[in-house]
């Protein structure tokens, strides 16, 4: 976008630019002069009335007031009046760039003046000419004041300072060659740009894509080894009963089939974990009372707490504990099953003696913030990478599947899990939206 405007910006200057060159040609410049000549000359004649009704003593006093009037806001226009048979009777030039107003009429243009002043009364009507030159033009313009028989006329001059066309002609062919320039370039670069994305996007699909196959295959080796660890287990104890002599024959059969059944259990668990991995989630949101909702929590796993030895307590921050409104907007169910798998996993990991918080509080970013903490051995640094990857686990025994799908369930419900910094233990915290009304 920056870039863009840059262009836009460049290109808005040239084009300027090559418009104040045109405005510099000749054509241009002749044209407003010839419009200003004429507008001057239309004020003088209004006021010029009074000049022709004048005394004689007081006809050069009342002229001159009514030049300066006239002509002191129209920037290098000079005018006066002419009168058949005695030439120019009054002259002046307000805005001269010397001290003070010009009087003196200029010499080298009275013939053109009075052939101007002439055809005007002759026509009765405004008369423009214009005398062009090398450096600069000079545009005539004149009008009638009274009627012919008496012979007075209002004239204006301009000066028209020109910029040889040896000169100008080039400025403007190379000012527009680069405004072609900047938008061909922008043209261009656009088309670069659109390029560039579409096979940005097409990477991004192959490195989706490939994203997508290595955490299959992730998964895949995953499950084979957690699949392969209890087949091997069932055909260790088969085999051993078959060849088993035939005293102890039956108590290794039933022996067999204790630990087929045990680790038929434990792959029907793994295929329910995956299951409910891969399947979507039925987010169902409920308002309802965080603290009750954390203490019941905590009563559930109360008695594995105290087999373990191992303290159970909530933390609610003073400002939750103090509400009385519903300060929770999520699905009970599923976060019922996010906490079970956190605080399972913080008993598996705690001595006895420890401690297991579970708490709530305002994170910083305004959102709910819940958080499971233990004083264990905490989260190998090898496994901290891939702790919510499916089959990634340091415990001896589990599926790796439980804090995979804690985050399903998590995001599912617009929020965000990370392993926290902690001094000691474990600390996995939670983001989830508050209610929306």
């Amino acid at each position: 976008m920056v870039l863009w405007l840059a262009i836009a910006a460049v290109s808005l200057v040239l084009a300027a630019l090559l418009l104040v060159l045109i405005r510099q040609g000749a054509g241009p410049q002749i044209t407003r002069a010839t419009h200003q000549a004429a507008v001057s000359c239309e004020a003088l004649r209004a006021g010029g009335e009074r000049v022709a009704q004048a005394a004689p003593d007081s006809f050069a006093s009342t002229a001159q007031a009514i030049l300066d009037l006239a002509l002191r806001d129209q920037a290098g226009t000079e005018g006066g009046f002419w009168r058949s048979g005695a030439g120019v009777v009054a002259y002046a030039f307000p805005t001269y760039d010397g001290t003070g107003i010009k009087r003196d009429p200029p010499s080298a243009e009275l013939e053109r003046i009075g052939s101007t002043a002439q055809r005007a009364l002759d026509s009765a009507s405004l008369v423009t000419d214009v005398r062009p030159g090398l450096r600069e033009a000079v545009v005539f313009s004149a009008c009638p004041v009274s009627a012919p028989q008496r012979g007075l006329a209002a004239w204006t001059l301009v000066r028209v300072p020109l910029i040889g066309a040896d000169v100008i002609n080039p400025l403007i062919l190379a000012v527009s060659l680069l405004l072609c320039t900047v938008v061909v370039s922008g043209a261009w670069l656009g088309r670069l740009l659109a390029r560039w994305r579409r096979k940005s996007e097409a990477l991004q699909q192959q490195l989706a894509q490939s994203e997508r196959l290595a955490t299959l295959g992730r998964v895949s080796a995953g499950l084979a080894h957690e699949i392969r660890n209890p087949l091997g287990t069932m055909r260790m104890k088969v085999e051993n009963a078959m060849v088993a002599p035939a005293e102890v024959r039956e108590a290794r059969v039933v022996s067999a089939l204790e630990s087929v059944l045990a680790q038929t259990g434990r792959l029907e668990g793994l295929v329910s974990s995956l299951l409910s991995l891969t399947q979507p989630f039925a987010i169902e949101r409920q308002r309802l009372n965080l603290q009750a909702f954390l203490e019941e929590q905590i009563k559930t796993h109360a008695p594995a707490a105290a087999a373990a030895d191992v303290q159970l307590r909530l933390a609610l921050a003073p400002s939750l504990e103090a509400s009385a409104r519903p300060l929770a907007w999520f699905d009970p169910v599923q976060m019922a099953r996010v906490l079970d798998n956190l605080v399972l996993n913080a008993l598996a990991h705690t001595p006895g003696g420890g401690a297991i918080e579970l708490g709530a509080a305002r994170s910083p970013s305004g959102k709910l913030l819940l958080w499971v903490a233990d004083d264990g051995s905490g989260v190998p640094g090898d496994l901290r990478s891939t702790l919510f990857e499916a089959f990634a686990t340091g415990r001896t025994g589990g599926s790796g599947l439980g804090l995979a799908l804690v985050r399903e369930i998590v995001q599912a419900h617009g929020g965000q899990i990370a392993l926290a910094e902690s001094a000691r233990g474990t600390r996995m915290e939670m983001e989830l939206p508050w209610p929306t009304s």
